[in-house]
């Protein structure tokens, strides 16, 4: 290495090869971001300074026969800085953007499989582990034969029906604790993926419910809202549908018990009424949309429908 040292100055050397390093410029209100409980996704921007900057580390010097000395050594040069700035994008857009969507229609499975696990998903998307599990929470994310998957909403008003129906038909109290991978087993003798019931249980979990064990228990005013959403996202048109005719629907979607929670304030927010008894989704994301587009399918029935509903008589 080179070194430099004028008198009375701080010896300086350069060494001959250089590292590659990438400085990280972290300001106090950035820092406090990242210390928070639910830190907000940064994007990576580099800067080009015109500035000298060199990454130092102590080092000795000595030529020929003369004794060591210390001094400071340069072990790289640094043309470029990176800056974190909080990112705009939620993580649901991440997770929506890299899923394919999961969809059944007339008891067919249309899906493209992409033979990726939720491991491999999340290395993909430039965000926290802790992040990629909220977007995957929230889309309703599932593993199927070593491919990831988000379902269609027509998909998971079809799931949900067979959920109720199961448990109505087996006397399973969706608000108490039960046997998630049961019900799932049901729900899949129906011909519908045991891990998408298992990611709704988890989507729809009580608080503080450990959604990686065995036993479930659903929320009861997360569930009402969820399967309101659901039913009007699913309906395609966008003229509107009575209103009447909807919350009828609603009712008849929800445990026995559940039935007279299904008001419209449960979904406030997520509709439109064109007039004053015709109402309308709204808010659906593009591929969402054409998803609601597709014609209704019609519902998948077995056993645990015609057990459903002899029990409703």
């Amino acid at each position: 290495m080179a070194t430099q040292q004028g008198e009375g100055g701080v010896p300086f050397a350069v060494a001959h090869e250089l590292q590659n390093f990438r400085l990280l410029e972290l300001p106090p209100e950035i820092v406090e971001l990242l210390e928070a409980p639910n830190p907000p996704p940064f994007q990576i921007r580099q800067v080009q300074t015109s500035n000298s900057v060199f990454v130092t580390q102590p080092a000795f010097d000595a030529h020929g026969n003369d004794i060591p000395t210390s001094t400071t050594c340069a072990i790289a040069s640094c043309t470029a800085t990176l800056e974190l700035h909080p990112a705009d994008t939620p993580a649901v857009a991440y997770i929506e953007a890299v899923l394919p969507v999961y969809d059944i229609v007339g008891g067919e499975v249309d899906a493209i499989q992409n033979d990726t696990s939720k491991g491999g998903v999340f290395a993909d998307v430039p965000l926290s582990s802790g992040q990629c599990e909220q977007g995957w929470a929230e889309v309703v994310a599932f593993e199927l034969s070593g491919s990831s998957y988000r379902p269609s909403v027509n998909t998971l008003r079809q799931v949900w029906s067979s959920i109720n129906a199961a448990a109505l038909a087996e006397g399973i109290r969706l608000d108490s604790q039960f046997l998630g991978y049961d019900l799932a087993e049901m729900v899949q003798e129906e011909g519908f993926p045991a891990p998408l019931a298992l990611a709704i249980f988890s989507h729809l979990a009580s608080a503080g419910q450990d959604t990686s064990g065995q036993w479930s228990c659903l929320d009861r005013r997360k569930t009402v809202s969820f399967v309101g959403k659901t039913l009007l996202q699913a309906k395609r048109g966008s003229s509107g549908h009575l209103v009447a005719d909807f919350v009828e629907e609603w009712k008849d979607s929800l445990p026995e018990a559940w039935r007279g929670d299904a008001a419209l304030k449960s979904i406030e927010g997520t509709y439109d009424t064109p007039t004053s008894t015709t109402i309308v989704a709204k808010g659906i994301s593009a591929s969402r949309a054409t998803e609601a587009a597709v014609p209704k399918a019609a519902a998948v029935k077995g056993k645990w429908h015609e057990r459903f509903a002899k029990t409703r008589k």
